[in-house]
């Protein structure tokens, strides 16, 4: 997928988020949610990529091995500072979800790595983000379709 392929999924995002914008200056923060799906990992972080350069925010790549810890309560203080980091910059955040964490159900082998991760606070704090948070997955259908649901766009990268 090339730039120029790009632009109308960009200029979509890019409307998107205005409405979110307005949204929250009449009242409630409200952020963006986008479900970047298709099996080539390089079309999501390109597209992640322009939309923060469209946005002139910084992009966060989130790798959930670097901040989940063996120490009970590092992984949650870990996801504070980068919640705070984020908010503090305005950053885009792009979650690639290869590890399948945001399915309807987690198999036991990425259990067991993410074992002092919870998941459904963090989807909660992904909510309750007033940015715009992008998650990557090969494969929608083994996205939690209620994760789905909350996402305002859902956009299919497949080349």
């Amino acid at each position: 997928m090339h730039d120029e392929q790009l632009r109308p999924v960009l200029d979509r995002l890019l409307a998107t988020r205005r409405a979110k914008v307005e949204e929250t200056q009449n009242g409630t923060p409200k952020g963006l949610r986008v479900l970047f799906t298709g099996n080539s990992g390089k079309n999501k972080l390109l597209a992640a990529q322009l939309f923060a350069h469209e946005l002139a925010a910084d992009l966060f790549e989130i790798d959930l091995k670097r901040l989940v810890s063996k120490y009970v309560g590092d992984t949650e203080k870990n996801l504070e500072a980068l919640f705070n980091a984020a908010s503090a910059a305005d950053a885009v955040l792009l979650f690639d979800d290869k590890d399948h964490l945001f399915g309807a159900s987690v198999s036991p082998e990425d259990s067991g790595r993410f074992a002092n991760l919870d998941i459904a606070g963090l989807r909660q704090r992904i909510e309750k983000y007033s940015g715009v948070v992008l998650i990557g997955a090969d494969d929608r259908t083994r996205i939690d379709p209620s994760l789905a649901r909350q996402c305002d766009e859902v956009v299919d990268l497949t080349d």
